[in-house]
């Protein structure tokens, strides 16, 4: 249930990074910054809610991707694009985001796991 919840809010947060108009009055390092801050939100906020890290990272993969295809698959255009095409257009265009992206989330999930537990069994 964690991990489809993940994938599921992560997948429409990205999609959403993709294309929301606001977004044209950032730089590329500010819009990047924004989308690592948000994913690595979501990946403390996940780990605290007792999701374990990889299941935190397949989800966060499974987002991301989706969320790109989707963003993809909807945008404008002339001829009609498969859900197939889409998704290997956005990953073509956006393959270090969807890492960075992941990573991030992972790697705050983790730390946040590590300290919940040694805050849990205290100093030794």
């Amino acid at each position: 249930m964690g991990t489809s919840l993940t994938t599921l809010i992560i997948g429409i947060l990205y999609r959403y990074w993709l294309v929301t108009p606001v977004l044209r009055y950032l730089s590329i390092d500010q819009w990047r910054f924004l989308a690592i801050v948000v994913a690595a939100a979501c990946g403390g906020v996940s780990a605290m809610f007792g999701l374990r890290v990889i299941a935190l990272a397949c989800g966060a993969t499974a987002g991301v991707l989706l969320g790109g295809a989707w963003a993809a698959w909807s945008f404008p255009n002339d001829v009609q694009v498969s859900i197939g095409a889409a998704f290997v257009s956005h990953l073509e265009s956006f393959w270090r985001e969807v890492i960075i992206l992941v990573a991030s989330a992972t790697i705050v999930a983790f730390c946040c796991t590590r300290y919940a537990k040694r805050r849990l069994t205290g100093p030794n």
